[in-house]
């Protein structure tokens, strides 16, 4: 259930960003943290938990996906990560924290960024008038991509 079209992040990075936040926090940077991070800025696209352990069994067999999971859920709260729930299935993480939304396709799974200027104020400030504290906001539109419009297209009516 990944995509195919997100852009890649440059395959060089800084491991001193993670190491830096880990360390202010009085936290260790483990090996597993450094490369669950780099794995998922080299992706090009969205990946689960079970995906990037797939990814890095060669470089750290010992890994196992609950401790990959809790990679993620950390680079998540640090910031330097993005976890997408798509309504179903695992979750995908994803690299690219600037804000941009995502399309998921209810027919085959396949999820891909939109990068639309979405102003989110509106929002939040309707969530905040129930009383909601929104820490985020994530919009995920549903439907069926171009490949899966296309086959039902050409399967003619049922």
């Amino acid at each position: 259930m990944t995509d195919t079209t997100h852009p890649a992040l440059p395959p060089t990075w800084d491991p001193t960003d993670l190491v830096g936040l880990l360390h202010a926090r009085g936290q260790r940077a483990t090996p597993q943290r450094l490369v669950v991070l780099r794995e998922l800025r080299r992706r090009a696209h969205h990946a689960t938990a079970d995906e990037i352990r797939q990814s890095i069994r060669s470089e750290l067999p010992g890994t196992s996906t609950p401790t990959v999971y809790a990679a993620l859920d950390l680079l998540v709260e640090l910031g330097l990560a993005r976890r997408i729930d798509t309504g179903g299935g695992a979750a995908l993480y994803d690299a690219r924290t600037e804000p941009h939304q995502h399309t998921v396709c209810r027919r085959c799974g396949r999820v891909d960024d939109l990068d639309y200027g979405l102003d989110a104020e509106p929002l939040r400030r309707a969530a905040d008038e129930t009383g909601f504290s929104a820490q985020a906001i994530e919009v995920v539109i549903t439907g069926l991509c171009a490949n899966c419009v296309a086959a039902e297209t050409a399967a003619g009516p049922a």
